[in-house]
C-alpha cells in the first residue's frame, strides 16, 4: 500500500480518486484492500471527495440512499485503509449536496459507466445503477416532510397587541419573524458536518477572519431566517450593577466583533438573574451592526427537539444546513443538554464546524461547565475553551434601579426600597412583584403608596425558605380552583373556560417556577414554547385590567405556595 508520509502530502481529493479505482478494481487473489462486494464498489464511485479536516474526511453524495449504505456497511471499512493511507486515525463523514446540472457523471455514454462496471455486464448480479440511485434517492427526498406542531402557535399579529398599560414590555417572550427579512443561503460547506476539528490548529481547515458575514440570499422553501428575539431584551435596557458588569461587557463585546472576542462565551447564573436578557441583546445588537448577519438564538430544549424532528422527518442534512451556515449561534439553558446523547453528538459537531469557521458561539447555562457532571467531557472542554462569565444576585441598588427601569409610572421611593428589599434573588420575582402591586392599585383606583404595596403582596411576600414549586402541582391546584380536571387542563380542549384556567395555569408556571418556556410547554401537554409565552403576556395583561382574574391569580398563588410548604 502507498507510503502514509506520501499520501499525506496529496491533497485529498487527489489521494481518494488514485484510491478508490485501485481498491474498487483490486484482485481478490491477492488483496491490498479489505474485500468488498460489486455493488459496494458502485456504491463507492458515487461519492466524491470533498476535504480533509483534521482526523475528519468528509464526502459527498447525491443520494441518502448511498449515504446510508456507505455509513453502515463500509464506514469501518473506508476509515481503515485511509488511516493506513494517512498514518492517522480517520472518522467518517458524508454530506448530501443538490444533484447539479447532467453532466458526464450523469450521463448514460459510455464515459458515465462507474470504475467499477468497466468490462462488465451492466445487468450484472448485484450491481446497482446510477439511475437506479437517482431514483430511490428522489423517492426518499420527496417522503421528506415537514414537520408541523399539532397546535397552532399564536399569529404574529397577535402579538403586538399584548401590551401592558402601566408596564414596559419586560415579559419573556420573542419576536415573530419578519417576512421582509432575507434568509441565509447554504452558503459555502465549510460549515458542515466536515469541520469537526477539535482545535484550530488543524493545517487542513484555516478559519477565515470574521469581518464580513456571508450574504444571504432571498428567502426560499426551506431557506427561513429563524430569529427569535424578545424587542425588549437589548442592552439599552438592561440594568447593569456589580452582580452582572463584566457578563454585559462581555456579551457587547462578541455582538461587536464575533467571531473574534470571546469564542465560545459562556454565561452561567441561576434563574432569573438576566441571562436570557443579554443574550436577546446580543442577537439585536449584532444585527443592528449587519443586518443580513445568520444569526439563530434557541434554548437547549427547542435544539433538542428540532434534531428529534430533523431524523423522524428524514431532514437531518436540512437541520444541519440551517445550523452549521450560521454566523451566530445563541444556545440558551445549555445545562438541559445534559443526558441526551445523540443531540450532544450533534451539538459537539455543530460547534466545530462554527468555530472552525470562525463563527460566533454563546451559550447560557445554570451552573459553570465543570458542574455538568452528565455533560460528554469533549463538549464541556469545548465550553471551556472560551469566556465563561457569571451573573449573580443584584445588590439593594440593582434592584431599585431595575423597578425604576421597567415601571413607566412614578414609584415612591418607600414602595421600591419595600419590593427590592423583599425580592433579593431573582429578578424575575422582583418584576412579577411590581407587575402586582401597579395592577393592584390600578384596579382599586389606589394612589401608589406603601400600604398598597403591601396589601398587594401581602400573601406572597418571600421569605418562608426553600419551597418546591412544580407544574403538576400548579395543574392540580388551578384545576381544582375551576372545577375542571388535570387532563382537560393540559388537554387540546379549547372551551373558554378550560383555556382560561389553562393560560392563568402555564402564567403561574412562569411566576413560580423556574422551569423554561419549552419545559413548561412539555408540561402542559406538550405544547410549543410560543403557547406557553401566549399565554403569559395575556394574563399578564389582563390582571391589569380585570379584577376577577388579578384576584384569581392571588388566589392561586397562596394556595400553591401553602401546599408546597406542606
Amino acid at each position: 500500500m502507498t507510503d502514509p508520509n506520501a499520501s499525506a502530502s496529496m491533497p485529498f481529493p487527489d489521494l481518494w480518486n488514485a484510491v478508490i479505482p485501485q481498491w474498487i478494481s483490486d484482485d481478490p487473489q491477492q488483496p491490498q484492500f479489505p474485500a468488498i462486494t460489486q455493488r459496494q464498489g458502485a456504491l463507492l464511485d458515487q461519492i466524491e471527495p470533498e476535504v480533509l479536516a483534521g482526523h475528519y474526511m468528509i464526502l459527498k453524495t447525491t443520494s441518502r440512499l448511498v449515504r446510508e449504505e456507505v455509513e453502515t456497511k463500509l464506514n469501518a471499512k473506508i476509515c481503515d485503509v485511509f488511516s493506513k493511507k494517512l498514518g492517522q486515525d480517520i472518522q467518517l463523514s458524508i454530506n448530501i449536496i443538490e444533484p447539479t446540472e447532467p453532466s458526464s457523471k450523469t450521463t448514460t455514454s459510455a464515459n458515465s459507466v462507474p470504475r467499477s462496471e468497466a468490462g462488465t455486464p451492466q445487468d450484472s448480479a448485484g450491481q446497482v445503477s446510477r439511475a437506479q440511485l437517482a431514483e430511490e434517492h428522489a423517492r426518499s427526498y420527496q417522503a421528506s416532510t415537514e414537520h408541523i406542531n399539532e397546535e397552532p402557535s399564536p399569529t404574529p399579529e397577535s402579538w403586538g397587541k399584548m401590551v401592558s398599560p402601566g408596564l414596559r414590555e419586560h415579559d419573556r417572550g420573542f419576536q415573530p419573524p419578519n417576512p421582509a427579512q432575507a434568509a441565509p443561503t447554504q452558503g459555502s460547506r465549510q460549515g458542515s458536518k466536515g469541520e469537526r476539528l477539535a482545535s484550530r490548529k488543524e493545517n487542513d481547515v484555516q478559519p477565515p477572519a470574521h469581518s464580513k458575514p456571508a450574504q444571504p440570499t432571498p428567502a426560499g422553501p426551506g431557506n427561513e431566517d429563524e430569529v427569535f428575539l424578545n424587542p425588549s431584551y437589548t442592552f439599552e435596557n438592561f440594568v447593569t450593577g456589580s452582580s452582572n458588569q463584566l457578563a454585559y461587557a462581555a456579551c457587547r463585546a462578541v455582538a461587536e466583533y464575533p467571531g473574534n472576542s470571546y469564542n465560545p462565551l459562556l454565561i452561567w447564573g441561576e434563574s432569573g438573574l438576566g441571562k436570557t436578557h443579554l443574550l436577546h441583546a446580543i442577537g439585536h445588537y449584532a444585527r443592528e451592526l449587519r443586518p443580513n448577519m445568520r444569526i439563530k438564538y434557541v434554548s437547549s430544549e427547542e435544539l433538542t427537539n428540532d434534531f428529534i424532528n430533523s431524523i423522524s422527518t428524514g431532514a437531518r442534512d436540512d437541520f444541519k444546513r440551517r445550523y452549521r451556515n450560521l454566523d451566530l449561534l445563541i444556545v440558551d439553558d445549555a445545562q438541559f443538554l445534559q443526558g441526551k446523547e445523540s443531540t450532544q453528538e450533534e451539538f459537539f459537531h455543530t460547534f466545530n464546524a462554527l468555530y472552525q469557521t470562525g463563527k460566533q458561539i454563546v451559550l447560557s447555562s445554570d451552573r459553570p461547565p465543570r458542574q455538568l457532571t452528565t455533560l460528554e467531557d469533549r463538549l464541556r472542554t469545548r465550553f471551556e475553551s472560551g469566556l465563561i462569565t457569571d451573573v449573580q444576585s443584584p445588590d439593594l441598588e440593582t434592584r431599585m434601579a431595575i423597578l425604576s427601569t421597567k415601571s413607566t409610572v412614578e414609584l415612591p421611593q418607600d414602595v421600591k426600597e419595600l419590593i427590592a428589599s423583599r425580592y433579593e434573588k431573582s429578578i424575575r420575582e422582583l418584576e412579577g412583584a411590581l407587575i402586582r402591586v401597579v395592577a393592584y392599585c390600578n384596579l382599586g383606583k389606589e394612589p401608589l403608596s406603601m400600604q398598597a404595596a403591601e396589601a398587594a403582596l401581602r400573601h406572597i411576600m418571600p421569605g418562608d425558605g426553600d419551597i418546591e414549586i412544580t407544574p403538576e402541582l400548579i395543574i392540580e391546584i388551578v384545576s381544582e380552583f375551576f372545577s375542571l380536571t388535570p387532563d382537560e387542563i393540559v388537554g387540546k380542549g379549547r372551551a373558554r373556560q378550560v383555556a382560561n384556567a389553562r393560560q392563568i395555569a402555564m402564567y403561574l408556571g412562569r411566576e413560580l417556577t423556574d422551569l423554561s418556556l419549552p419545559k413548561l410547554g412539555q408540561a402542559f401537554g406538550g405544547r410549543d414554547h410560543t403557547t406557553v409565552m401566549y399565554s403569559e403576556r395575556r394574563i399578564h395583561d389582563k390582571i391589569q385590567e380585570d379584577h376577577k382574574t388579578f384576584n384569581q391569580v392571588q388566589e392561586l398563588t397562596q394556595r400553591i405556595k401553602a401546599r408546597a410548604r406542606n
